[in-house]
């Protein structure tokens, strides 16, 4: 019976730790307190049920880390706009303006593969190739992308299988 058991647990070992749950897209949203423009995006979110359904960061502008933040996501991206709000960063896009957030938020962000978790300016810098980001003219601003892996599930695999070895070797029954 525990060969069994031992025996079902290493088969089901790969299926449960690479069933990730994808949950919800993940995007920060850079806003000013007295920002009328960001008000409007705001209204849109709330209305659009947009904090629902995506799971959306809210990040003051005033704030020096979120400055600092929205800064280098204009540098990376290649962004005209850099430092303007409202902004919202998700993957490797970012878009810039009340009218193109709402106009294109929902479209850019559903069809983005690599939106499942915050986006890092660290890792779009190092990517190639070019997607469409959307400034406040809402004309398109090319930008970075790139194949994200996720080695988590994996090592979280291999220490888990490890465990239950090191539990089995030490817990056998001396013949």
């Amino acid at each position: 019976m525990k060969k069994l058991v031992i025996i079902l647990f290493f088969l089901l070992m790969p299926v449960l730790t690479f069933a990730q749950d994808t949950g919800k897209k993940k995007a920060y949203f850079f806003y000013g307190d007295t920002c009328p423009h960001c008000k409007k995006v705001e209204a849109y979110f709330q209305e659009n049920g947009i904090y629902d359904k995506y799971d959306i960061t809210s990040l003051e502008f005033s704030n020096p880390f979120n400055t600092r933040l929205l800064l280098k996501f204009g540098d990376v991206l290649n962004d005209p706009n850099k430092g303007a709000v409202p902004a919202v960063a998700f993957g490797d896009k970012l878009i810039v303006g009340d009218q193109p957030i709402i106009d294109n938020f929902v479209k850019e962000i559903d069809v983005a593969d690599n939106a499942n978790e915050l986006p890092d300016p660290d890792k779009i810098a190092g990517t190639n190739g070019a997607n469409t980001s959307f400034n406040k003219n809402n004309s398109p601003v090319p930008a970075a992308s790139g194949n994200k892996k996720n080695y988590f599930p994996v090592i979280v695999g291999a220490l888990v299988v490890l465990g239950v070895g090191a539990l089995i070797f030490v817990n056998r029954k001396k013949q």
